[in-house]
């Protein structure tokens, strides 16, 4: 019984071995360099695929170190594969850097927002590398890792590197340099720069040849590259030249290149011909000439060699002109021209003057005149050149003046089209044998009549509708036109009345600082049906202007003004204070005046409370006796008997009244 339960053991484990057995082997997970080897020019660009072969592992994330020979490569790009995103999942790279002086690129990428991994083989990333010398790099994996969903990492990683060969390339630029005369230049600085890569290299020369050359490579020349050659010798002199590199330059591996060094040019331009000539009232044109191609300046100002303006151009040429503009009417202006060639060479001219013409204008002066009767006024230009056409339309409101009558001329003939009804007149005149007028050219006079009522105006408008020169090429002459009004006037002067003083009563300023009680306030209504200019009233009667303005209240027909009484202004006659009669004199928009009206103002002395022409201690008496309540003392201008400033009326004005009348120092002005 015991051997046949051993013997169903056994055959138990074998069984369960044979399972085990039969089950595959997972193989290591493998990241390489693909391909592994390559045999590439000096030059060349060379490209790996960095990938991964899961062998059944899940992986979730990866990364690695690729060392290189920084000598002979360069690497110059590195992007992500899709061995992580094959299946659509999002991935982020942790790190994508390369170091060139240590030979180094890094890599790093996890799968993101999922927790399973991939197990199909792919590219992780594609690295691009510039050969730069001959020689064999290594391409070697270190730092691999590969990591599982759990964030653990994948052992037993096979790590497979590759090998770059770069055959070398050779690239010669070489030539020679001379001087104009055919010269030689003997070791010649020749600096050659791709402007593509930034790079800078100096060609060999010897101090036995005008001979140059630089060996170079694939590396540091390229087809379509633009390398800038600068060029000197030992006293100064230089070219630059800039040249396009071909293929086919390339495919026979250089080019031959030769400059020519000219001597310095020392020489300035020499300036000639140099004229200023006005076109209007705000411009000139300066123009002169040079020997040889070279910059434009011009400096001007209004005052003899201060010149505070500049114009310039940094074309280089021979014909040179300038046109100002912006400059005033009928001035002088100072200038000077500069010219610089190309080799900084400059010259400036002495100095000249050009003058702007006067401003034109053309106009109608102002006319007046009584309804029903007419006025005859010129039209007429001023400061013109060489006129020879004008038209133009006056235009006028028909209701307020008509045109009855055109003539008179300066032109060689002129003619006349008057439409009262539209309110226009046209007028054109011209020079038929004679020559252009000039200076002040009037174009016609025209006679006008008042057909509406006193007060009406109407502007007397002009539009120029051609204005030119007597000369061949029909050049149009800019004009400023000034307009004129038509009024009608009248010869009723303004009423004023209601003349009004506020108060009536006023004290002496004797400090010339008018305060509280000392001003009064006069008013007048002033009435016309044309208008009214202006309104004064004689004040020297009270030490003012005797044609003191007054000024209208807004929106009224009131005028007022705020007067004062100087000291010396207050009569009396008798122990009675004389009323002063202040003249108004209204003046309406055509100088009709009335001076008709007055005003009646009383000054009095400065603390006469009693009113009987004297300031004594009476009035201080009068002043306390008033302010406590006597009888027969009621009656006072409180304006009078202010006399300290305070804007109040108290026992203390009559106690400085007294001090004032006694002479105490400290009590002399009275305000």
């Amino acid at each position: 019984m015991t051997s046949n339960k051993t013997a169903l053991v056994g055959t138990i484990i074998l069984v369960v071995l044979c399972i085990i057995l039969s089950q595959p082997a997972l193989a290591a997970p493998v990241i390489s360099v693909i391909p592994s080897q390559q045999t590439v020019w000096q030059g060349d660009n060379v490209t790996v695929n960095v990938t991964v072969g899961p062998m059944g592992s899940e992986v979730m994330g990866a990364q690695y170190d690729l060392y290189f020979d920084p000598l002979l490569l360069n690497a110059t790009e590195q992007v992500s594969g899709s061995f992580l995103s094959q299946d659509g999942a999002t991935t982020m790279v942790v790190t994508n850097e390369f170091n060139n002086t240590l030979g180094l690129v890094g890599y790093g990428e996890t799968r993101m927002g999922i927790d399973y991994g991939v197990i199909d083989s792919g590219t992780l990333a594609t690295i691009t590398f510039k050969a730069m010398e001959a020689g064999t790099s290594s391409l070697s994996l270190s730092n691999v890792l590969l990591s599982d969903p759990l964030g653990g990492s994948i052992s037993g990683i096979l790590v497979n590197g590759g090998t770059v060969e770069i055959k070398g390339t050779h690239f010669n630029i070489s030539g020679s340099v001379t001087y104009e005369d055919g010269t030689p230049v003997y070791n010649p600085n020749v600096t050659i720069t791709n402007l593509n890569t930034g790079e800078v290299m100096r060609a060999d020369a010897n101090g036995s040849s005008n001979y140059y050359q630089l060996l170079t490579n694939f590396a540091h020349v390229g087809a379509g590259d633009e390398l800038q050659f600068y060029v000197t010798d030992d006293i100064g002199n230089a070219t630059q030249v800039n040249h396009e590199v071909s293929q086919a330059e390339m495919d026979v591996g250089g080019f031959v290149q030769n400059f020519t060094l000219y001597p310095p040019d020392l020489t300035p331009p020499l300036i000639t011909n140099v004229s200023g000539v006005s076109t209007g009232k705000d411009s000139v044109v300066i123009a002169w000439e040079t020997d040889e191609p070279s910059d434009s300046v011009v400096k001007y100002g209004t005052q003899p060699e201060t010149y505070i303006e500049t114009a310039s151009n940094a074309s280089y040429v021979m014909q040179h002109s300038f046109t100002i503009a912006g400059l005033r009417p009928n001035t002088t202006y100072y200038f000077v021209v500069n010219s610089t060639d190309p080799s900084s060479n400059a010259a400036q001219s002495p100095e000249y003057n050009v003058t702007t013409f006067a401003e034109i204008f053309i106009s109608i002066g102002n006319a007046s005149t009584l309804a029903g009767e007419i006025v005859t006024i010129p039209i007429v230009i001023r400061n013109i050149i060489n006129v020879g056409i004008v038209d133009i339309r006056l235009e006028y409101n028909q209701s307020v003046v008509h045109v009855i009558a055109v003539d008179e001329s300066d032109f060689d003939f002129m003619d006349a089209s008057i439409d009262n009804a539209s309110g226009v007149t046209r007028i054109g005149a011209y020079q038929i044998a004679s020559a252009g007028l000039n200076e002040q050219v009037r174009v016609a006079n025209v006679t006008l009549q008042a057909v509406g009522n006193g007060g009406e105006a109407s502007v007397l408008g002009i539009r120029v509708l051609e204005l030119k020169e007597a000369g061949p090429e029909e050049n149009t002459i800019p004009v400023t036109v000034e307009n004129g009004t038509f009024s009608i006037t009248e010869l009723t002067p303004p009423v004023a009345t209601n003349p009004t003083a506020n108060p009536a009563c006023i004290p002496e300023d004797t400090d010339s600082d008018p305060r509280w009680g000392e001003t009064s306030l006069l008013n007048v209504t002033v009435t016309d049906d044309c208008g009214v200019a202006s309104v004064v009233i004689n004040l020297s009667a009270l030490g003012g202007s005797p044609e003191q303005s007054m000024t209208r209240i807004p929106g009224t027909d009131v005028w007022t003004v705020t007067i004062r009484a100087a000291e010396g202004s207050a009569l009396c006659i008798n122990e009675s204070y004389i009323l002063h009669n202040l003249t108004i004199t209204a003046t309406d928009i055509f100088g009709n005046a009335n001076a008709s009206t007055q005003i009646q103002v009383t000054a009095m002395r400065n603390g006469d409370v009693s009113e009987n022409g004297e300031v004594s201690l009476y009035d201080a008496m009068y002043l306390a006796k008033h302010l406590l309540g006597k009888p027969e003392f009621e009656a006072m201008n409180e304006a009078i008997g202010e006399v300290s400033g305070n804007d109040a009326v108290t026992l203390y004005d009559a106690m400085y009244l007294s001090k004032h009348v006694l002479g105490e120092s400290g009590f002399e002005l009275l305000h």
